[in-house]
């Protein structure tokens, strides 16, 4: 079986096998729906999903990681599996637990959309803006937050851009020269031409501002 052919067949059963979990979450048999969830994780992964839960996220990334590449086929269907873990927690009222499978799933997502250089600002991705509402109640980690800006700079999202760097700010991380990434930032966006803020719903005036409120804020 080529890797092509092995693909599409993993995908194939992958959506199948989400299909059910989603039946059986209607029908709130989620001990079903829960081990139709551990199975796929096993077969995509080769351990169950309360091992990934137990690891950190760079363990988790170099076991997606081959020969130095992330397996953005794998890593994808990973956070579809988180995503539905926490679809289910949050049916059964444990929202701490729906918590950290929806970050796990975002952090996964930003993982292969920022390997993705074809994204543009007026691209709408559902998965990720999913993920957003559900976790809008809470506050991020840094690193996380740190990946969300990073993606919304590379692919012209330039106000919502801002906004996470105004967000990290707020909630500094000591360990992180957040200034230093907001100063580049607003050294790239002059550099762009009007036509391109406005596709990102920025504007000259908004980068002039920006640039001068961190700066007082630096101060």
């Amino acid at each position: 079986m080529s890797q092509r052919d092995y693909i599409l067949r993993l995908f194939e059963e992958f959506g199948r096998a989400l299909a059910q979990v989603l039946y059986h979450r209607q029908l709130k048999d989620y001990a079903a729906a829960r081990n139709l969830i551990d199975e796929q994780c096993k077969q995509v992964l080769g351990v169950g999903i309360g091992f990934i839960h137990s690891i950190p996220e760079e363990t988790l990334l170099s076991m997606l990681t081959s020969f130095g590449t992330l397996n953005t086929e794998k890593c994808w269907l990973l956070s579809m599996l988180l995503k539905a873990e926490g679809d289910i927690d949050q049916d059964q009222g444990n929202s701490n637990e729906s918590y950290y499978s929806y970050l796990k799933s975002l952090d996964l997502v930003l993982e292969v959309l920022l390997l993705d250089t074809t994204i543009s600002s007026t691209d709408f991705v559902p998965e990720l803006e999913g993920l957003l509402y559900k976790l809008s109640e809470y506050e991020l980690p840094i690193r996380t937050r740190l990946k969300l800006f990073q993606y919304f700079d590379q692919t012209g999202k330039y106000s919502r851009a801002e906004d996470v760097l105004f967000e990290m700010l707020e909630t500094g991380d000591p360990d992180v020269d957040i200034y230093a990434r907001g100063i580049a930032f607003y050294h790239r966006l002059a550099t762009k031409s009007d036509a391109a803020l406005s596709a990102g719903n920025f504007s000259r005036e908004e980068v002039e501002e920006g640039f001068a409120q961190l700066e007082r804020r630096k101060r």
